[in-house]
Formats: structure tokens, C-alpha cells, sequence
């Protein structure tokens, strides 16, 4: 929340609107400062619409520069190649009105569609190289010989609020360097008490759940501000070539805290002995048969301090003063934990020894895991390059390339059916309202359901219209000169500039900003006629409407089908691997991440029962099948043929065309042939086989006993 915002609930109820803070008020200050400035340059300059500079000063600034330097060279990457696409289209297809109609119409769906395939600030200028050759073509159908003017206009206008709010910046600047690296710092804090209060056992399943996935959506938030730092001087984001590295190590913790989690979880319902904390000159002293029997082996009774030992090292590495010194400590945590690791690996191949053994792999990797992603310490005024670490591959595993093909159609449906309308009908106004059609349905796109944004944002301009009205035919004829102008403009931009500046309320503020003024038309000299302002106010709310009324036509199946469609894509990579037809297991892993961590900013307890969603189970299942692939050549053939069945039930499960009974059935008589065997690669079968089943089976009961067989060959 910005700094002197007040939040919290009226006494109906319901959500109140933040008041804005100083920073708020400073940052509407700033803005405002931009728009004027622009719009006095353009009017000096004699652009023949000032008001696009107008509003692309409140479309770029932001509260950060880096966001702000991020969104402005976007904004003129896209706005140049929408201007070049029109100007190579116009004039070549302005005799095959239909044509041209379906070229533009395509090509601000394919824009959109690609912007939806990349997760940096660059997806902007996929979108707006989109719609802005819609905002140059539609409008100059009528005349095509002026479409390179009203480009290089709409360039040099974009150019000139981008240049101004750039400016504004240099004098009030808040680089995001900083709070990025403090939100890394708080990230890294909170990842570190939550493995620590899991480990310990103090979590039940809905607040291990929800603290997850808090960690995640942190996580997220981190990358896009980590890609919006990167837009700034040098000398602000030095040390930030840290972060990157860290996330690309740390991302996968919570699936290593879940897996250690998981087994204990097993061992506790499995085989509650292993749980004992007795040491060994106390069992020693343990004289009676039964209760020597009731007492854990060796092997066993280092789990519960070796997972308080390591939950508190997490617990102290949340602490930065505290930090050195954990660090300092991993190499003796780490050789107590490979100790235990060896003892358990030496005894008896039974269920409940390959829990405990499989826990002391995954909690000595966690361990490890942290460690090295400790050591990457972003730092302010850090010059040192980055280490070259094999990070994880940057995707978009959560784009449904269906959802994308969805939304472009949604574009054409829009464009095309308000071009139709204004051919039929030879409304004047009809390239406006056909222009914001591809605006409406692009601009929005990359939301999960962008029809709420898009009704918002058409009663906002609805707003807008009204505002833009006072001002044009009662306020400006008595105004001369621009001082006066501006004072009239601040009455209204200035406190709207501060709901700007709040995530809570930019939906409201920027609308009403952009085209009050778009709407005005401000020129140097006044001419106002009231029919055609209110022709052109409906043509804009045509225009958004036809949007609106497309996006919930084709995109009407609301958040959960789409998270239904990332559940089933994290399915389809395991069936990949599984069949081999993916090779490549980091970034599958990578993308498992991304889906991970967009379900957690968006699904509920009650969403994750109805969509019987089990977070990070695929990813935690592929890893496993990859051990198996790695260790199957070393197998002997009858260990290596039930590993085959087990993983080809896997696969028709991952597919739906086989139930989990089927694949508890392959597993236990896999992990059958495999446990009984003292040999190294049929214990890492074992190990990988028992992962598998604890992350696609966390609730079935343990596999039947077998007993050991005396030699390899008998095995095979």
C-alpha cells in the first residue's frame, strides 16, 4: 500500500477506496507537470494532435523509473511498427476495402497473440504495434495520400509525451533498483521461515498450502520488477544481475520443502517409530525385547533431529545479521545429513527405510539448494558480473496456446463486425469506432478475463465523455491562454493523477486521464461543434462495446477453465517425458514453475478441491521419471521391464486413459522387484520409484512387504 493510504472495509461491508498519500499526490504532480509540458510543446510545434502526447503521458509514467523507462520504449517500438505497417498497407490495399479490412483486422490479432507468448514489458509493444496501426488505417481510409503524415504525427506525438514524461522523471526520480532488492531481501526472509515452520511440523496442510503459494506470488512480482529495473541507468541497477541467478536457484524450494513435507507426512502415518528422537547410548540402555522392538533402528532415529537441525538453519538464514553464520554452518549441517544418508542407504530396502532415506536426499538437496542461492547476494553498487550458472530457461509455460487462439479471434471478430457496421451503414464515425474495437480487445488481453476491464473502462470513458463535454462547451470558451488552461485542467487531473498512482484504482483513474482529453481534441484555436463531439463520444463507446460484447462471446469461460488448461498442460509435459518425446527436463521443469506460480496468484482452497488440483505433483513425478530413465540401462531386464509398465501407466494416466489404481498397481510390483535388491542402481530405482509414488499417490496406503531376495540374478 503507498505510503499514507488508509485501507479497510465500510461499515457495509465492502472494500474502501485508499486515500492517496503524499507520494501519490507527488507522483500526480509530476505526471500532470508532463502533460502540460507536452501539451504546450505540441501546440507550439503546430502537431496536429496534441492531445495523443497528452495521453501518452499518464499511459507511461509510472510510480518507478524503471517501470517507466520499460512501458516508454515499448510504447515507441510498437507505435513505430504500427505506423510502418500502415503505411505499407493503406496505400497498396486502400482498392480492396475488404482485403485491407481483413489485413488489419489479422494483423492487430496477431500482434496481440504474440504479446501473450512473452512475459517482459516487450509485450506491450507487441500489442501496440497492433492497435496502432488500427488508431493511424482506419481513420485515413478516405484518404490515403495524408497516411504517412498522420503516422510520422502519431510518431513524433508519441515521441514528444514519452520525451516529456522522461523528463519529469529525471527530476523526481524513485529507481526501482532499490525496492527491488528489499522485496528480494523480504522474499528470501519469508521462503526461509516457511521451510523452517514446515520442517518443524507447526504448518497444517491449508496453511502449508497458503504460505506456498504466497511464496510463489512473490516470487513472480520479483521478475517483473527485476525486467522493469533493467530499463535504468547503470548506475542503478548494478548488483541486479544477482537477482536473476538467485530466482533461477531458489524458484524450486518450495518443491524440495513439499517433497520433505510430503515423506515426513508418509513416515509419521507409515512408520511412526521413525519419528523417535532417541539417541543411541539411550537405546543402548534399553534392555527389554519389546521395547528394543518398538524402537527404531539406527537409521531411523536421526530423522526428527536431523529435521529440527535443519529447520532451524533455515530459520536462521531469514535473518541477514544472523545469515554469514548459517551460511558458515551448511558444510557441517550438510556432512551430518549425508552421514545419516549413508546409514539409512545400508539398511533393510523395506518402505519405510526408502521414506527415510528418500527425505534425507531431498532435505540434504534443499539444504544445498539454499546454500548456494544464499551465496548470490544482490547487493546496491555491485559491479562484479554474474556467475555463469546454468539458470533455468525464462518461459511462458502458462499460456494455453488455445487461449491465445481464442483471443485473436475475439480481435477479428470485434474489427471486423464494426467494419461491416460502418460500411453498411456509411457512418462517418465508423473508422473510430472500428479503431477502438482493436483497441479494446488487444489492450486487455493479456488479463485473465478482460471483459470486467473492458466494461469498466467503457463506463470510465462514458465518464469521460460527460467530463470532456463541461470542459469543451462550458469551460473553454471562457478560457484564454494556457495558464488559464491548465489551472482548468488540474481541477480534475490532478486528484485523478493520484488514484493513478494506486494499483487499487488506476482502472478508474486512466480511462477517465486519456480520454477526456482525447475526446476534447484540443487545438490551438477553439472549434467545437456539439453534434460531432457527440458523435465521435458514441463512435468510441461503440467501439469498446463491440470489444466487450466479442471477449465474452469467445473468452466466456472464465479463471477456472483456464486454470483446468495449466493443470492439464503440467500433465501433458509428464506424459512427454515419460514417452520421451521431451528431452529436454529443465524446462519442462521451468515451465511446471511458471504454471506453479501463475495457479498460485489465482486459485483458492475451495477452486484447488473442485479443480483436484495437487500443486507441484507433476513436477515432483517428472523429476522422479527422469532418475529412472537415467538408472534403467544399469537394471537388470525384469526390474528394467516392470519400471517400463510402471512408467507407460504413468503416461496413459497423465493422458486420462488410465485410473490410479492402475498406476499404484505397476508401482508397488515395480517397487516389489526393486527394493528386495542390495545393489546401488536398483536401491536408485527404488528411491526414484518411491518419489513417484509419494508425488502422484501422497494418500495411498503403503506398498505390501516384500522380502529380500539373496542375489541379483535371482532378482532378475
Amino acid at each position: 500500500m503507498p505510503l499514507g493510504a488508509a485501507a479497510g472495509r465500510g461499515g457495509d461491508g465492502g472494500p474502501t477506496i485508499p486515500l492517496p498519500g503524499w507520494r501519490d499526490w507527488l507522483f500526480s504532480a509530476r505526471s500532470f507537470a508532463a502533460a502540460m509540458l507536452a501539451l504546450w510543446l505540441a501546440l507550439w510545434l503546430d502537431l496536429p494532435r496534441p492531445y495523443w502526447a497528452v495521453g501518452t503521458v499518464y499511459i507511461v509514467i509510472q510510480p518507478l523509473s524503471g517501470a517507466l523507462r520499460a512501458k516508454a520504449l515499448a510504447r515507441f517500438a510498437g507505435t513505430f511498427a504500427g505506423a510502418a505497417f500502415s503505411v505499407a498497407a493503406v496505400p497498396n490495399l486502400v482498392d480492396a476495402p475488404p482485403l485491407l479490412a481483413l489485413v488489419l483486422a489479422g494483423w492487430v490479432a496477431c500482434c496481440t497473440m504474440g504479446s501473450l507468448y512473452d512475459p517482459t514489458p516487450r509485450s506491450y509493444a507487441f500489442r501496440l504495434a497492433g492497435f496502432t496501426a488500427a488508431l493511424i488505417a482506419f481513420p485515413s481510409v478516405d484518404a490515403p495520400g495524408a497516411i504517412f503524415d498522420t503516422a510520422l504525427a502519431r510518431v513524433e506525438e508519441i515521441g514528444l509525451g514519452i520525451l516529456c514524461a522522461t523528463l519529469v522523471d529525471q527530476v523526481f526520480p524513485r529507481p526501482s533498483a532499490p525496492l527491488l532488492l528489499a522485496r528480494v531481501e523480504a522474499w528470501r526472509a519469508s521462503m526461509a521461515r516457511f521451510g523452517a515452520e514446515a520442517l518443524a511440523g507447526r504448518l497444517d496442510e491449508a496453511r502449508f498450502v497458503a504460505d506456498r503459494r504466497q511464496v510463489a506470488r512473490d516470487g513472480a512480482a520479483l521478475d517483473t520488477m527485476f525486467e522493469e529495473a533493467r530499463y535504468e541507468a547503470a548506475a542503478e541497477r548494478a548488483g541486479l544481475a544477482w537477482v536473476q541467478a538467485l530466482r533461477a536457484r531458489a524458484r524450486a524450494v518450495p518443491a524440495l520443502i513439499s517433497a520433505v513435507a510430503d515423506r515426513a507426512q508418509g513416515l509419521r502415518r507409515d512408520a511412526p517409530a521413525a519419528q523417535a528422537a532417541i539417541a543411541p547410548s539411550a537405546q543402548a540402555a534399553i534392555t527389554s525385547p519389546a521395547a528394543q522392538a518398538a524402537i527404531a533402528p539406527p537409521a531411523q532415529v536421526a530423522i526428527a533431529p536431523l529435521l529440527e537441525a535443519a529447520g532451524a538453519w533455515l530459520a536462521e538464514t531469514a535473518d541477514p545479521a544472523r545469515r554469514p553464520a548459517a551460511l558458515a554452518a551448511a558444510p557441517d549441517l550438510l556432512a551430518r545429513l549425508r552421514s545419516a544418508e549413508r546409514e539409512a542407504a545400508a539398511a533393510a530396502g523395506d518402505w519405510p527405510t526408502l521414506l527415510r532415506e528418500g527425505l534425507l536426499a531431498r532435505l540434504r538437496e534443499l539444504v544445498e539448494t539454499w546454500a548456494r542461492a544464499l551465496a548470490l547476494e544482490p547487493r546496491p553498487g555491485a559491479h562484479a558480473p554474474p556467475p555463469r550458472l546454468a539458470a533455468a530457461p525464462v518461459t511462458s509455460g502458462q499460456m494455453d496456446p488455445l487461449l491465445v487462439g481464442l483471443t485473436g479471434l475475439s480481435v477479428l471478430l470485434a474489427v471486423l463486425a464494426c467494419d461491416i457496421a460502418w460500411v453498411a451503414t456509411a457512418w462517418p464515425e465508423g473508422g473510430t469506432a472500428t479503431m477502438m474495437a482493436a483497441v479494446s480487445t488487444a489492450m486487455f488481453a493479456q488479463l485473465d478475463d478482460p471483459a470486467p476491464a473492458i466494461a469498466n473502462f467503457l463506463t470510465m470513458t462514458g465518464i469521460a465523455a460527460v467530463v470532456g463535454a463541461l470542459y469543451l462547451f462550458a469551460a473553454l470558451p471562457a478560457i484564454d491562454g494556457f495558464p488559464l488552461l491548465a489551472f482548468a485542467l488540474g481541477l480534475v487531473y490532478l486528484p485523478m493523477g493520484a488514484l493513478h498512482a494506486q494499483p487499487a484504482t488506476i482502472g478508474t483513474a486512466l480511462p477517465l486521464l486519456v480520454n477526456t482529453v482525447a475526446l476534447m481534441s484540443l487545438q490551438e484555436t477553439y472549434a467545437a461543434e456539439f453534434a460531432s463531439y457527440v458523435n465521435g463520444a458514441v463512435a468510441l463507446l461503440i467501439g469498446f462495446a463491440a470489444g466487450l460484447v466479442s471477449t465474452r462471446l469467445v473468452r466466456a469461460f472464465g479463471v477456472d477453465w483456464r486454470l483446468r488448461r495449466l493443470v492439464a498442460a503440467d500433465r501433458r509435459d509428464l506424459a512427454r517425458l515419460v514417452e520421451g518425446r521431451q528431452a529436454d527436463l529443465r524446462r519442462s521443469v521451468a515451465a511446471m514453475l511458471d504454471r506453479f506460480e501463475y495457479l498460485a496468484g489465482r486459485i483458492g482452497s475451495a477452486d484447488a478441491t473442485t479443480l483436484e488440483v495437487s500443486e507441484l505433483a507433476e513436477l515432483r513425478a517428472a523429476i522422479n521419471v527422469q532418475r529412472l530413465r537415467e538408472v534403467a540401462p544399469q537394471l537388470p531386464p525384469a526390474l528394467r521391464g516392470g519400471i517400463e509398465a510402471t512408467l507407460a501407466a504413468v503416461a496413459a494416466w497423465a493422458r486420462g486413459r488410465a485410473t490410479p489404481e492402475t498406476v499404484a498397481a505397476r508401482l508397488d510390483a515395480a517397487l516389489g522387484l526393486a527394493m528386495p535388491v542390495r545393489d546401488r542402481a536398483a536401491r536408485q530405482a527404488a528411491l526414484a520409484l518411491s518419489g513417484l509414488r509419494r508425488a502422484l499417490l501422497p494418500t495411498a496406503p503403503p506398498p505390501a512387504p516384500t522380502h529380500p531376495a539373496p542375489a541379483l540374478e535371482q532378482a532378475a
